[in-house]
């Protein structure tokens, strides 16, 4: 993924720019056995997985990945899982499909999985609950994406229901904040001049990146910072706030202090934000729950990563609470301390 500079100006990064506080990296520790390596997805579930892949496929534009890194054009029947996979997710007789999408620009993927003959919660939450999560996609022409959202069964959650003008006085950048049809927060971020990126120039998609809300932020940084070993800039001390970012993410009143975080060597960019001054309630769905979001990260050492996430405060999902054996390598479901899903398994 290409970062975004300091030039070019999201809503999110705007949280950035409205917080005081100290900006140098602290790295993990390289040498840990339980350091992450890298991102393969964000992920989310679905309550019907054709209509979640027209939005992200017919509505904005992104290309379904098949076998070998392929495009595809059809969708898996549900299978039965096997007990590994099952013991994986926590789902003891569900049935299982998925669809992956390249996100243009980003060494990230954008993986959806729909879980059925099992129970699923269907709650939605507001951008200030701890445990939400949004994927940041950088667009070209945000009015064509809206209007992509809007023909393909997704919904506004900026007040007001239009893009709204962005970074300084005489900026042409807008942003608006969306909903996918499982209520998954997406912010689409017309930057303008568009940003550097590797991109397809047909491409309205130019970039993404992950953003999470947190509890308590110097609390979530050291969990990354000491756990997996991210990279993390301290958090800042002061709180802060805008009219126009509250009206985007529909927390009018609404204070937040912000940090970003990179795993060493990867190029995707985390964004864990802290709110006060507004409602807060904790967003923590299972695994196989109807928006539910969570991160597939490589580490060094499943293993090793599981008593990490333990010591410092975290929890485990799957069941058993040991690793399971996926065709030739392990993995685990885990929560963060703010409740937030990670897939942990072996690096890349």
């Amino acid at each position: 993924m290409q970062p975004i500079k300091t030039a070019f100006v999201t809503a999110s990064a705007m949280f950035s720019m409205l917080a005081a506080g100290a900006m140098f990296a602290q790295t993990g520790t390289e040498e840990s056995p339980s350091a992450a390596t890298g991102v393969r997805a964000i992920i989310h579930s679905v309550a019907d997985l054709d209509k979640t892949v027209s939005f992200y496929r017919d509505g904005l534009g992104l290309e379904m990945a098949g076998p070998g890194g392929k495009p595809a054009t059809t969708l898996p029947a549900p299978r039965a899982l096997d007990e590994a996979l099952s013991k994986f997710t926590a789902t003891h007789g569900a049935k299982f499909r998925n669809a992956t999408f390249k996100i243009p620009g980003a060494k990230l993927d954008l993986e959806l999985t729909e879980f059925t003959d099992t129970a699923r919660k269907n709650v939605q939450p507001h951008m200030q609950d701890p445990g939400a999560a949004t994927l940041v996609l950088t667009v070209r022409d945000v009015d064509a994406a809206l209007a992509g959202v809007n023909k393909t069964g997704g919904s506004v959650l900026s007040i007001g229901g239009q893009p709204m003008k962005i970074g300084p006085e005489n900026s042409k950048s807008r942003s608006i904040f969306v909903r996918d049809p499982d209520g998954f927060m997406l912010e689409l971020a017309g930057i303008q001049p568009p940003p550097p990126s590797d991109a397809p120039a047909n491409s309205n998609i130019l970039g993404g990146r992950i953003g999470i809300t947190v509890e308590n932020l110097d609390q979530t940084l050291k969990f990354y910072h000491d756990v997996l070993g991210f990279e993390t800039k301290p958090a800042p001390a002061a709180f802060a706030t805008n009219k126009t970012i509250a009206t985007l993410i529909d927390a009018e009143g609404a204070e937040w202090r912000i940090s970003t975080a990179k795993i060493p060597g990867s190029p995707v960019e985390w964004e864990f934000l802290e709110f006060k001054g507004v409602a807060r309630k904790p967003f923590h769905l299972a695994v196989p729950d109807i928006g539910s979001p969570a991160v597939s990260v490589h580490v060094k050492d499943v293993n090793a990563a599981i008593e990490a996430v333990k010591a410092g405060g975290g929890s485990i999902v799957t069941t058993g609470g040991q690793a399971v054996k996926l065709g030739p390598a392990t993995g685990i479901f885990v929560r963060d301390p703010n409740g937030f899903l990670i897939e942990l398994i072996p690096a890349a």
